[in-house]
């Protein structure tokens, strides 16, 4: 009998652990991405050295493509500094600025220390971890980036409402790779000028200023450092994830300076963020930011309902591509009603997509094999009462991406669920009104 309950195509071993690799698939992590991971389409215009924005709603990939790109790039030992915004979301300008200044700083030091072999005397390549020590240029440029690493951490802890001192010294013939220049140290946050005397540096000078007035001095120096790195590294990208996390007059203020940062070092900006929760550019005296078609170019991963068999074959592969482990078939588990639905429900967004293949087999191994042909496997009503349940989810999401219209948007989302309901569509199309 095909009803039976051992029939029941959600009930196996197999299931159980597709259940706990979905659980894994829906968070991209460091170094070896999800494992999950299908290229989505138009994409792959993100490996080219250009600075590009990454744009789409929560769980449409963003993270996962980065994560892919870090991982492409740190393989042939370039640099792959990663710089997550979520982490300094609740920092005050420019707090922030100096935090995405050090990681990026850190990161390319960090690339350069690995692209340095020394041959050992049994014959073997061994990576040099410590080569500050050594008298080289590379070595020499090393410890500038671990300084100037340094010298950012520790204006990272400076009170905002302090001014900070630094000196301005020549080091003529100290800098990375033998060429003259200006080496900037922070001073104690409490020290007066008048100590400076008890500096050891030649024709030094102690000036006293903002926090971002510092990054703007530095500026020319961090370039110099960069510059000098990437050449040993043959460049890299820098990708700054979830951008939308900072506020969004703080954003182009970040954007503006890393832009400048790396502009022509051969390090390439990668941003990850929600379209309509972002501003790029802010035009002004001086304008502050990126503007895309100009200073970077758009990647959107948006795929949306406009075009469902796309999206829905897509969606299927990334689920058969974690089902494989398993060795389920999703096919074999999801009526087609079943599987269409979860594309829908969904909206085309993967990361939901998975969550809601995960929650209809839990539903329907809740419910058990009835006499209703195809309860054996998972149907559309698994699908609608998993939907049900990360609704609230979704709503806490849209309190925290859009808190100023969070009360109007979800006002508009129960009258179309009020419509869906009375008129009982099986979808609609939005058109949106346009001035004419």
């Amino acid at each position: 009998m095909s009803n039976s309950p051992r029939n029941a195509k959600y009930a196996t071993t197999e299931v159980t652990q597709l259940l706990k690799d979905l659980q894994e698939a829906t968070r991209a992590t460091p170094f070896g991405g999800p494992q999950s991971y299908v290229p989505p389409k138009g994409g792959e215009i993100a490996e080219a050295n250009y600075h590009h924005f990454v744009f789409g709603q929560r769980g449409s990939g963003k993270s996962s493509l980065l994560r892919h790109l870090q991982e492409q790039v740190a393989t042939n030992q370039r640099a792959a500094v990663w710089i997550d915004q979520e982490i300094f979301a609740n920092l005050s300008y420019p707090d922030v600025l100096v935090s995405a200044v050090h990681e990026l700083i850190k990161g390319v030091r960090e690339a350069l220390l690995l692209r340095t072999p020394q041959i050992d005397n049994r014959g073997f390549i061994k990576r040099v971890l410590r080569i500050k020590n050594q008298q080289t240029p590379l070595g020499v440029l090393a410890e500038a980036l671990g300084e100037a690493a340094g010298q950012l951490e520790l204006l990272k802890f400076a009170p905002l409402d302090r001014k900070v001192q630094w000196t301005v010294s020549d080091e003529a013939g100290r800098t990375a790779s033998g060429s003259a220049g200006v080496k900037m140290r922070l001073v104690s946050l409490d020290a007066k000028a008048e100590d400076s005397s008890k500096l050891s540096v030649s024709a030094s000078e102690v000036v006293e200023g903002s926090k971002e007035q510092y990054l703007e001095r530095a500026l020319t120096n961090f370039r110099t450092l960069i510059t000098e790195a990437a050449k040993e590294t043959g460049g890299g990208f820098a990708f700054i994830d979830d951008l939308y996390q900072l506020r969004r007059d703080v954003q182009p203020l970040v954007l503006g300076y890393l832009h400048r940062l790396v502009k022509d070092t051969g390090i390439w900006l990668k941003v990850g963020s929600i379209r309509y929760s972002t501003v790029t550019f802010k035009p002004g005296d001086p304008p502050r930011g990126m503007q895309i078609g100009h200073d970077a170019h758009e990647v959107p991963l948006d795929r949306g309902l406009r075009h469902f068999k796309a999206t829905q074959d897509f969606l299927e592969e990334i689920l058969a591509t974690i089902a494989a482990k398993s060795e389920v078939d999703v096919k074999d588990l999801f009526t087609d009603d079943a599987r269409k639905r979860l594309v829908l429900a969904a909206g085309g967004v993967a990361r939901d997509y998975l969550r809601l293949a995960s929650g209809s087999i839990t539903e329907a191994r809740n419910r058990g094999v009835s006499d209703k042909t195809g309860s054996h496997r998972v149907i559309v009503e698994d699908v609608n009462k998993a939907a049900g349940l990360i609704s609230p989810t979704k709503f806490d999401d849209l309190r925290k991406d859009e808190p100023a219209e969070a009360q109007q948007l979800e006002r508009l989302v129960r009258k179309l669920t009020e419509f869906c309901r009375e008129k009982k569509p099986p979808t609609f199309l939005w058109q949106p009104m346009t001035s004419s």
